[in-house]
């Protein structure tokens, strides 16, 4: 199962991948996913779609905080998981 989702700025992309990629490996150990990032587009991959939703659903929600400005932090990704 996959599930894509794009991104309307690349600034948006580096905010939710963090530092050497560290938000986006809580979300994949978090609900058993692999994000990977394809210029505009990122894709969420899984065997499970419920975890394929999960993922995309966390993802749409730290590109809302990004869209808004906000910094994506530890804090708030442990949150949205």
């Amino acid at each position: 199962m996959e599930q894509r989702i794009s991104i309307e700025r690349l600034e948006q992309a580096v905010n939710i991948f963090g530092s050497f990629d560290e938000n986006v490996k809580k979300i994949e150990q978090a609900f058993g996913v692999h994000i990977t990032n394809r210029n505009t587009e990122l894709k969420v991959t899984a065997e499970d779609e419920e975890a394929v939703d999960a993922g995309a659903r966390a993802i749409e929600a730290l590109l809302s905080l990004a869209a808004k400005g906000e910094e994506i932090d530890d804090q708030k990704v442990r949150y949205l998981i």
